[in-house]
């Protein structure tokens, strides 16, 4: 027991893995608690803000039914298509809010599908007293209010269950209509409990295509990474080396640091387009600035003593660099590459956000987020995680395999 306790001390491999497994447990436990502490609370409209006028059960209580918040000037029948066929497959009740009540489009897609359970409601009040209403209903059971430019030009629209909030239980009654649901003291949006997002991964397989998009950036980020270490490692070599270069470069590299890699996407954009060009560039440039600084630093920090025993030697300027400086330095910015590699994860968002339709892992995180789809996003997240883990076990076995050296015990 005290060897759990003593410092800088080490625990057996088996100990280790036991403790670590036993964190991991007890942090899920406890983000499932968190996410999923709620309270009762209820939602009261009035009658004489709606009017129900299409539903396909006689029973004015529901269980458990959907809220979808449309407002749109016009209804558009294949736009509702998706979103009656995902809930007629649940089998759940769809209480539908529409700007205007027609009767003909809604029945006629409703009768598509005989075994969803809905009743479509219009709101009768207009102007501000509408928009406060929808607001309500909308912040009430976590529904996004379709209008008109809900959408971004151009973006292809998909209304489906995750458009919708979910309420425990509503019914109908002269008095007006009653939502009830249990309240997340943390709501959802914000932290979705961990069977969630475990959950929301059978769609982005399915739906969201998570592996092409995964590939697609890591392809991406592999590139940028290659083209980075390509220019750093020569340049850093050079600026390190000579002084006439490190004279001439050495302020404008340490300026680069400060420049905020956000702010330069459009010149970017203006530079390479929106293509994935842009994208690679874009990523080699973020890592390309923090890694010159790093080399010319690994340079400076090679020990006098061997560069003096090489010339002792006799040994040329280029064997020097050679037989000394190359392998030093390369020996130590091997661990500076592994540490890199999440600052190139950083960056993929930011990258794949423009023309987010060409794909990736990141513009599918931002278009979850966009959506409300916060359990996607967090799945997302745990993806990128992995893919580092691994990126990082891969680069510390490369590590141990080309500099041996580095793990010998003294």
């Amino acid at each position: 027991m005290s060897k759990l306790f003593e410092l800088r001390g080490k625990l057996p491999r088996p100990t280790y893995l036991l403790i670590e497994i036993i964190g991991l447990i007890v942090l899920l436990l406890l983000w499932q608690l968190i996410a999923s502490m709620s309270t009762k609370v209820e939602q009261e409209v009035p009658s004489e803000q709606f009017k129900p006028y299409f539903q396909t059960t006689t029973d004015t209580e529901f269980d458990s039914p959907y809220v979808f918040l449309y407002d749109k000037a016009t209804i558009n029948g294949d736009e509702l298509d998706p979103l009656f066929r995902d809930l007629a497959t649940e089998g759940k009740p769809l209480l539908l809010f529409t700007q205007q009540a027609d009767r003909q489009t809604i029945q006629s897609k409703a009768s598509q599908y005989p075994d969803l359970q809905l009743i479509a409601v219009q709101t009768t009040v207009q102007g501000a007293e509408k928009t406060d209403l929808l607001n309500k209903i909308g912040d009430f059971s976590g529904s996004s209010i379709i209008t008109e430019d809900f959408f971004e030009e151009g973006e292809e629209v998909d209304l489906g269950v995750n458009f919708t909030g979910q309420v425990d239980a509503a019914s109908i009654t002269d008095g007006g209509l009653s939502l009830g649901i249990d309240k997340d003291l943390i709501s959802n949006s914000i932290l979705p409990s961990p069977v969630e997002v475990v959950t929301s991964f059978k769609e982005l397989f399915q739906k969201d295509r998570l592996v092409e998009n995964t590939l697609f950036s890591l392809i991406l980020n592999l590139s940028g990474y290659l083209i980075a270490l390509i220019i750093a490692i020569p340049l850093g070599f050079l600026i390190g080396l000579f002084p006439f270069f490190r004279a001439l470069f050495s302020r404008n590299v340490d300026a680069l640091r400060f420049v905020p890699l956000t702010a330069v996407t459009g010149l970017f954009m203006a530079w390479f387009g929106i293509s994935i060009t842009m994208k690679v560039a874009f990523l080699a440039f973020g890592i390309f600035v923090y890694l010159l600084p790093v080399v010319v630093q690994r340079i400076d920090e090679v020990e006098k003593v061997y560069v003096q025993t090489a010339y002792t030697l006799g040994a040329s300027s280029w064997q020097q660099i050679v037989t000394v400086f190359i392998p030093a330095v390369i020996s130590r910015i091997s661990d500076d590459i592994r540490v890199l590699v999440a600052i190139s994860w950083t960056y993929i968002i930011v990258a794949e956000m423009v023309n987010a339709s060409e794909g990736g892992i990141g513009a599918l995180a931002y278009k979850s987020a966009r959506q409300s789809q916060i359990d996607k996003v967090f799945a997302i997240l745990l993806v990128i995680i992995l893919i580092g883990f691994i990126q990082d076990k891969v680069f510390k076995l490369l590590d141990r395999l080309f500099f041996p050296h580095k793990y010998q015990v003294k």
